[in-house]
Protein backbone atom coordinates (compact mmCIF):
# COMPACT_ATOMS: atom_id res chain seq x y z
CA UNK A 1 0.00 0.00 0.00
CA UNK A 2 1.43 3.39 -0.96
CA UNK A 3 1.78 6.22 1.52
CA UNK A 4 -1.06 8.09 -0.18
CA UNK A 5 -3.33 5.02 -0.05
CA UNK A 6 -2.48 4.53 3.64
CA UNK A 7 -3.25 8.17 4.42
CA UNK A 8 -6.56 7.98 2.53
CA UNK A 9 -7.48 4.81 4.44
CA UNK A 10 -6.58 6.47 7.76
CA UNK A 11 -8.69 9.50 6.78
CA UNK A 12 -11.66 7.18 6.29
CA UNK A 13 -10.97 5.36 9.55
CA UNK A 14 -10.79 8.63 11.50
CA UNK A 15 -14.05 9.72 9.89
CA UNK A 16 -15.68 6.48 11.01
CA UNK A 17 -14.30 6.94 14.52
CA UNK A 18 -15.76 10.45 14.60
CA UNK A 19 -19.13 8.83 13.88
CA UNK A 20 -18.70 6.44 16.84
CA UNK A 21 -17.44 3.32 15.04
CA UNK A 22 -15.53 1.26 17.63
CA UNK A 23 -14.38 -1.24 14.99
CA UNK A 24 -12.67 1.63 13.18
CA UNK A 25 -10.90 2.58 16.41
CA UNK A 26 -9.71 -1.00 16.72
CA UNK A 27 -8.37 -0.90 13.13
CA UNK A 28 -6.55 2.35 13.89
CA UNK A 29 -5.14 0.88 17.10
CA UNK A 30 -3.87 -2.23 15.32
CA UNK A 31 -2.24 -0.14 12.61
CA UNK A 32 -0.60 2.54 14.75
CA UNK A 33 -0.12 1.13 18.25
CA UNK A 34 3.54 0.23 17.69
CA UNK A 35 4.38 3.66 16.28
CA UNK A 36 2.51 5.45 19.08
CA UNK A 37 4.26 3.29 21.69
CA UNK A 38 7.68 4.01 20.13
CA UNK A 39 7.08 7.76 20.21
CA UNK A 40 5.79 7.61 23.79
CA UNK A 41 8.67 5.42 24.92
CA UNK A 42 11.21 7.75 23.30
CA UNK A 43 9.84 10.58 25.42
CA UNK A 44 9.07 8.87 28.75
CA UNK A 45 11.70 6.08 28.64
CA UNK A 46 9.59 3.77 30.78
CA UNK A 47 7.71 0.83 29.27
CA UNK A 48 4.76 0.95 31.67
CA UNK A 49 4.27 4.68 31.31
CA UNK A 50 4.64 4.41 27.53
CA UNK A 51 1.91 1.75 27.51
CA UNK A 52 -0.35 4.05 29.52
CA UNK A 53 0.35 6.93 27.13
CA UNK A 54 -0.41 4.65 24.17
CA UNK A 55 -3.77 3.73 25.70
CA UNK A 56 -4.53 7.36 26.52
CA UNK A 57 -3.63 8.36 22.95
CA UNK A 58 -6.34 6.16 21.49
CA UNK A 59 -8.84 7.33 24.08
CA UNK A 60 -8.01 10.91 23.05
CA UNK A 61 -8.35 10.00 19.36
CA UNK A 62 -11.80 8.56 20.15
CA UNK A 63 -12.78 11.78 21.94
CA UNK A 64 -11.36 14.16 19.33
CA UNK A 65 -11.70 12.36 16.02
CA UNK A 66 -14.36 14.88 15.03
CA UNK A 67 -11.73 17.65 15.12
CA UNK A 68 -9.47 15.89 12.62
CA UNK A 69 -9.45 17.57 9.19
CA UNK A 70 -9.35 14.94 6.42
CA UNK A 71 -6.34 15.20 4.14
CA UNK A 72 -4.02 16.63 6.81
CA UNK A 73 -1.69 13.69 7.49
CA UNK A 74 -3.72 11.40 9.75
CA UNK A 75 -0.72 9.34 10.94
CA UNK A 76 1.10 12.49 12.01
CA UNK A 77 -2.06 13.72 13.76
CA UNK A 78 -2.34 10.54 15.86
CA UNK A 79 1.40 10.47 16.61
CA UNK A 80 1.32 14.13 17.64
CA UNK A 81 -1.43 13.31 20.14
CA UNK A 82 0.74 10.53 21.57
CA UNK A 83 3.85 12.70 21.65
CA UNK A 84 2.01 15.55 23.36
CA UNK A 85 0.50 13.21 25.95
CA UNK A 86 3.94 11.75 26.63
CA UNK A 87 5.44 15.20 27.06
CA UNK A 88 2.58 16.19 29.37
CA UNK A 89 3.17 13.02 31.37
CA UNK A 90 6.85 13.80 31.76
CA UNK A 91 6.09 17.36 32.78
CA UNK A 92 3.54 16.29 35.35
CA UNK A 93 5.88 13.67 36.80
CA UNK A 94 8.92 15.91 37.00
CA UNK A 95 9.76 16.83 40.55
CA UNK A 96 12.83 17.18 42.70
CA UNK A 97 12.34 13.63 44.01
CA UNK A 98 12.30 12.24 40.49
CA UNK A 99 15.42 14.17 39.56
CA UNK A 100 17.04 12.55 42.59
CA UNK A 101 15.94 9.13 41.33
CA UNK A 102 17.43 9.88 37.92
CA UNK A 103 20.72 10.86 39.50
CA UNK A 104 20.75 7.79 41.76
CA UNK A 105 20.03 5.48 38.83
CA UNK A 106 22.58 7.11 36.53
CA UNK A 107 25.52 5.14 37.83
CA UNK A 108 28.87 6.36 39.02
CA UNK A 109 28.68 10.01 37.93
CA UNK A 110 25.61 11.71 39.41
CA UNK A 111 27.10 15.17 38.90
CA UNK A 112 27.56 14.43 35.21
CA UNK A 113 23.97 13.26 35.04
CA UNK A 114 22.79 16.53 36.62
CA UNK A 115 24.74 18.49 34.03
CA UNK A 116 23.13 16.38 31.29
CA UNK A 117 19.64 17.03 32.69
CA UNK A 118 20.33 20.76 32.98
CA UNK A 119 21.74 20.93 29.47
CA UNK A 120 18.81 19.00 27.99
CA UNK A 121 16.27 21.16 29.80
CA UNK A 122 17.86 24.26 28.24
CA UNK A 123 17.01 22.98 24.75
CA UNK A 124 13.82 23.93 22.99
CA UNK A 125 11.18 21.18 23.36
CA UNK A 126 11.41 20.14 19.69
CA UNK A 127 15.24 19.99 19.83
CA UNK A 128 15.09 17.90 23.01
CA UNK A 129 12.59 15.56 21.38
CA UNK A 130 14.79 15.09 18.32
CA UNK A 131 17.86 14.40 20.47
CA UNK A 132 15.93 11.85 22.53
CA UNK A 133 14.46 10.13 19.48
CA UNK A 134 17.86 9.93 17.75
CA UNK A 135 20.42 9.52 20.51
CA UNK A 136 18.36 7.50 22.98
CA UNK A 137 15.64 5.75 20.98
CA UNK A 138 17.94 5.13 18.00
CA UNK A 139 15.60 6.42 15.30
CA UNK A 140 17.20 7.70 12.11
CA UNK A 141 16.75 11.31 11.02
CA UNK A 142 14.46 10.04 8.25
CA UNK A 143 12.30 8.12 10.74
CA UNK A 144 12.15 11.12 13.06
CA UNK A 145 11.15 13.35 10.16
CA UNK A 146 8.34 10.97 9.24
CA UNK A 147 7.08 10.69 12.82
CA UNK A 148 7.18 14.42 13.51
CA UNK A 149 5.93 15.51 10.10
CA UNK A 150 9.04 17.59 9.42
CA UNK A 151 11.42 17.68 6.46
CA UNK A 152 14.45 15.45 7.03
CA UNK A 153 16.79 18.39 6.49
CA UNK A 154 15.04 20.30 9.27
CA UNK A 155 15.47 17.35 11.63
CA UNK A 156 19.19 17.11 10.79
CA UNK A 157 19.64 20.85 11.27
CA UNK A 158 17.80 20.89 14.62
CA UNK A 159 19.77 17.87 15.81
CA UNK A 160 23.10 19.51 14.94
CA UNK A 161 21.98 22.78 16.53
CA UNK A 162 20.93 20.93 19.69
CA UNK A 163 24.29 19.16 19.90
CA UNK A 164 26.08 22.47 19.41
CA UNK A 165 24.07 23.90 22.31
CA UNK A 166 24.62 20.84 24.49
CA UNK A 167 28.39 20.56 24.05
CA UNK A 168 29.45 23.78 25.84
CA UNK A 169 27.02 23.19 28.68
CA UNK A 170 28.28 19.65 29.21
CA UNK A 171 31.95 20.61 28.90
CA UNK A 172 31.44 23.51 31.29
CA UNK A 173 29.64 21.27 33.74
CA UNK A 174 32.27 18.68 33.92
Amino acid sequence: MSSTDEEHELDLVLGAIAEGDLAALERLYRGLRVAVFAVAFAVVRDRGIAEDVTHDTFVRVWERAGTYRPGTRPRAWVLAIGRNLAIDTVRSRTSQAQIGELVDSSGSDPLGRLHWIAAMSALEPREREIVVLHAIAGLTHREIAAELGLPEGTVRWRYRRALARLAPALLEGG
